[in-house]
């Protein structure tokens, strides 16, 4: 008989929580603000301009030596800005599913430690790797982050031989397939450098931290060459 003090859904971590929160504190906050109840009607405007990662900048200032707090601050603080409702919507449902899934195994801290370290390499493979200008901002590369962090659970969880194993990869890689599709057809800038740095890092984040996953991984490779 089922323990009737077990809840039925596992309850969300509380790291991933808090990330959410944030984005839907400052939604509301501009909600507000474009009703004309608080602030000024472009707060999304504003608080873009004050927290989006802004990669030329960022390169010209490194390039000149010019070390400013405020820019390496934005390589954390942009994925809780977004262009739109929806945007803040479909990021925070990709936070809460993957988060869950990766919080339930590798804890609360692995989900902080992820997000922003994906976020921060997400930032940087876009100012490195791109020419583009456009500033950086919402929450779908520190997602996917999470997505590479969830790619690797999959992947460490999974049997068979190794071909059959790397189908833990699929969700990954549709979703960047459908990115670089639509970047192939449209002239704005390459967010998926930044999306697919961010899950590159997300893979290897979980693997540092899940307890013996560095051995684990080469021990799939070594045992698919047999």
């Amino acid at each position: 008989m089922p323990d009737p003090t077990t809840p039925a859904v596992n309850p969300l971590p509380a790291a991933v929580i808090i990330l959410v929160l944030i984005v839907v504190l400052g939604e509301c906050y501009m909600a507000g603000a474009e009703a004309n109840l608080w602030g000024r009607s472009d707060a999304r405007i504003s608080l873009i301009r004050h927290v989006a990662f802004l990669p030329e900048v960022f390169q010209r200032s490194l390039s000149a030596g010019i070390w400013v707090p405020e820019l390496f601050l934005r390589l954390i603080t942009y994925p809780f800005v977004h262009g739109s409702l929806i945007q803040a919507i479909f990021a925070s449902v990709f936070t809460l599913a993957m988060g869950k899934f990766v919080g339930e195994v590798l804890g609360n801290f692995a989900i902080i430690l992820i997000f922003f370290t994906s976020a921060i390499f997400a930032a940087l493979g876009y100012a490195f790797l791109t020419d583009d200008s456009f500033p950086l901002f919402g929450g779908f590369p520190a997602a996917y982050g999470l997505i590479g962090a969830f790619t690797f659970v999959l992947f460490s969880k999974s049997v068979g031989i190794l071909s059959q194993q790397f189908l833990s990869f699929r969700l990954l890689a549709i979703l960047m397939i459908i990115n670089i599709s639509f970047a192939l057809f449209q002239s704005g800038p390459a967010l998926w450098v930044a999306e697919l740095s961010a899950a590159v890092t997300g893979f290897v984040a979980a693997t540092i931290i899940h307890p013996g996953g560095i051995r684990l991984i080469i021990g799939k490779f070594r045992s698919g060459r047999r």
